[in-house]
């Protein structure tokens, strides 16, 4: 059996507001700009701090990129843990839709890099994205060893289904832009996550059994 534990990449610090802002406005930028499109200077002003004080928190632009990406994956291995901890069924991974659109909604800029990630091609994905993706996987086949042999999952299957899940999840949150232009003054932001769990549940579901 494969044992899997929190990433060692990424440590619990306290809680720094500076850092958190810094973290916060940087999210935004490669979000909006990408990676190579965003500049120390551009993350410095939208804190309101001097680029020298980033230094004090971060050694370079990918230390950023990094810890961004690191706040917002450490919970969903958490929860991976969490889960293999628990009663192993197949409930308990159909709830899974729920948890990946609750956790991406506490970092939903976040959500849009890593869909950029998860659609680039092999040699420009972030290996700080690709060792989290790994290790979701490891997590993921643990929890199926965990299973009846009736409910038995391969390995293929399991990357399938967390990949697809993964981007139709990420999707909701990448294009929330064009959601809001194609429902107008309709748009309700609560009502279309309750629908798009609806249907990422079904969908997911669907894939398992």
């Amino acid at each position: 059996m494969t044992v899997v534990t929190t990433a060692q990449d990424a440590p619990r610090l306290k809680p720094d507001s500076t850092r958190e802002r810094i973290l916060d406005a940087a999210e935004k930028l490669f979000a909006d700009n990408t990676y190579d499109g965003t500049t120390l200077r551009e993350i410095s002003a939208l804190v309101g701090i001097r680029e020298p004080s980033l230094y004090a928190h971060f050694a370079n632009k990918e230390a950023i990129y990094e810890a961004v990406i690191d706040r917002a994956l450490l919970p969903f291995s958490d929860a991976l843990l969490s889960w293999n901890m628990s009663e192993l069924t197949l409930n308990t991974l159909f709830d899974m839709p729920r948890k990946l659109l609750e956790l991406h909604n506490a970092h939903p800029y976040c959500a849009q890099i890593l869909h950029r990630e998860f659609t680039s091609p092999p040699q420009r994905i972030n290996p700080k994205v690709l060792q989290w993706q790994q290790q979701f996987v490891a997590q993921s086949q643990q929890f199926m060893e965990g299973l009846p042999a009736s409910q038995a999952i391969s390995k293929a299957k399991v990357v399938a289904n967390m990949i697809s899940c993964t981007n139709l999840v990420l999707g909701v949150f990448s294009t929330r832009g064009m959601q809001s232009s194609l429902m107008g003054e309709d748009y309700d932001q609560d009502l279309m996550m309750a629908e798009h769990l609806r249907l990422a549940t079904r969908i997911f579901k669907s894939l398992l059994v």
